[in-house]
């Protein structure tokens, strides 16, 4: 069955058997925070707020610590530890500015890479979205893991491709325009798909140049150029693909890439029935892509809000054999993503996913979850828009939000009270398993209220605590609460509907 994880991709991978993917294709973050939890009509508030999450800290550390641990037995990790330890001396071992943000992203991203690399079958390729933010550091790291038992060539690279596009210029800029992605192309061993025949264009002026050294005259030649000209030719290393813009497949996400793009690469690396997986899969379109082309996938994702525009965007685009909307836990498989109160306890008293419960309580509220270390005593961030009376305009203010899967003392309510001020924050939600005390709730209120530009007030710290009613509306509760930063993330549009040849042809005799 179709698999869609929520969680952090690295814990998920480990916990997957070795050589069963045929291909990855995924566009993980440029080294933005942004971009991880691109799901978001992000207001500039919050764009600030996690613009610098790639920091040299405690998390970069523990990964890096993790990364050597594991290069003892291991000869990726090896591989993968020596690579970064050079790479430490290229960034002159920051720890701080951009350079040392670019060592807490590949301590991040090297062992996911790692993973991949284990998770690939010896004939399983590899699509790796980046941009020249850090593009050349991941290659790097790739020939490092692909080739780590070949020290005189890298056999494994197999293309560094250009995606072309146009953007929007500006006539005071001092350089060149920025308009391509790379996508850096690996094989796992020296065999691997490639169908060469599905992925033709048609040539340029509508002919092949050149001719077969064995055509004997001007017919046979003329004939060998015919037919090629209409089998067309396997696309160069850069692609001309527009980005989504305006069109109807565009689904209002900042990072949105097109379904022709991914579409591209599963047809040209893999077969029907094949296993494509996504462990950055954002809003779905590597999936969307692999089921329109009757691929397996599995997608995984760190934020659990980008169940319901991936579900939507399935549910719009796809059918299952009776020809109903796919339906999450029903066509397709949905793991970390708790949908009752049994399933809440189940994932808690799993220690390695208590940050997954952390993120879906959060996330169900709208809110966007915090790193898993080094968050400051906080969960989850949004944000709430007041009236300035005195400027007579609109302002951002900060909320932000705990979770505790145990029972909680009144220290740990008084903390919570000081994280709010320390983060200047307008309000607080303490999600909670138990139920506050009354000596809690007397704390709460001595926090005061805001005012919204609705007239109405609102306490500072509040109390959430997760029941039956968790589940029922995500958008808020059925009681007076505070307003969330954004409504509920759902599409802008609908998806325009895929038919695949069978659903065609019925419409067609209709």
């Amino acid at each position: 069955m179709n698999r869609l994880y929520f969680g952090d991709n690295l814990e998920i991978m480990r916990e997957m058997e070795s050589g069963h993917i045929d291909l990855i294709c995924t566009d993980p973050p440029f080294n933005s925070g942004r971009d991880y939890n691109a799901f978001f009509q992000e207001s500039k508030a919050q764009e600030k707020a996690f613009t610098d999450i790639w920091q040299w800290d405690d998390r970069a550390i523990e990964s890096r610590d993790d990364i050597r641990e594991k290069a003892g037995a291991d000869d990726t990790y090896k591989a993968l530890d020596m690579c970064l330890q050079g790479y430490d001396l290229v960034l002159q071992k920051a720890v701080s500015g951009n350079k040392g943000a670019m060592r807490a992203y590949l301590a991040f991203m090297g062992p996911r890479l790692a993973e991949m690399h284990r998770l690939l079958r010896d004939t399983g390729s590899i699509y790796l979205h980046c941009d020249p933010t850090a593009s050349h550091y991941l290659k790097g790291i790739m020939d490092a893991i692909w080739d780590q038992r070949n020290n005189k060539k890298n056999e494994y690279f197999r293309n560094e491709i250009v995606w072309c596009y146009t953007t929007a210029s500006t006539p005071y800029i001092r350089q060149f325009v920025r308009c391509t992605d790379t996508i850096l192309f690996y094989s796992k061993g020296k065999k691997w798909t490639f169908n060469r025949d599905d992925v033709r264009i048609p040539y340029k002026d509508g002919a092949p140049h050149g001719g077969a050294k064995w055509a004997t005259d001007e017919e046979e030649l003329s004939k060998w150029r015919e037919r090629k000209a209409k089998e067309g030719k396997i696309p160069e290393n850069w692609w001309t693909i527009p980005k989504i813009g305006t069109s109807k497949e565009n689904l209002g996400y900042p990072t949105q890439k097109p379904r022709a793009l991914y579409k591209r690469m599963i047809e040209a690396s893999s077969n029907k029935g094949m296993l494509v997986m996504d462990p950055f899969c954002g809003c779905g379109t590597t999936i969307d892509a692999a089921h329109t082309l009757k691929r397996n996938w599995i997608g995984i994702d760190l934020t659990i809000i980008a169940l319901d525009p991936i579900s939507k965007r399935m549910s719009d685009r796809h059918a299952n054999k009776a020809n109903e909307p796919l339906q999450p836990h029903k066509d397709y498989e949905i793991i970390g993503y708790p949908t009752n109160m049994q399933e809440v306890y189940k994932l808690v008293r799993n220690e390695k996913k208590r940050h997954d419960f952390a993120n879906w309580a959060v996330t169900r509220l709208g809110m966007m979850p915090t790193p898993d270390t080094g968050d400051g005593g906080k969960d989850g961030i949004g944000t709430v828009m007041l009236w300035d009376p005195d400027t007579e305009k609109q302002t951002t203010k900060r909320i932000i939000s705990e979770v505790k899967t145990g029972k909680f003392t009144i220290s740990d309510v008084r903390a919570f009270c000081h994280t709010i001020s320390e983060q200047d924050a307008i309000a607080g939600v303490f999600i909670t398993l138990e139920p506050e005390t009354k000596d809690m709730r007397q704390i709460a209120e001595n926090m005061g209220k805001f005012e919204l530009e609705n007239n109405k007030e609102y306490p500072r710290f509040q109390f959430w605590q997760i029941t039956d009613a968790y589940f029922e509306n995500p958008s808020g509760f059925l009681r007076d609460n505070i307003r969330l930063p954004y409504d509920w993330i759902i599409p802008r549009k609908k998806s325009e509907r895929h038919f695949d040849n069978e659903q065609l042809q019925l419409l067609l005799e209709q």
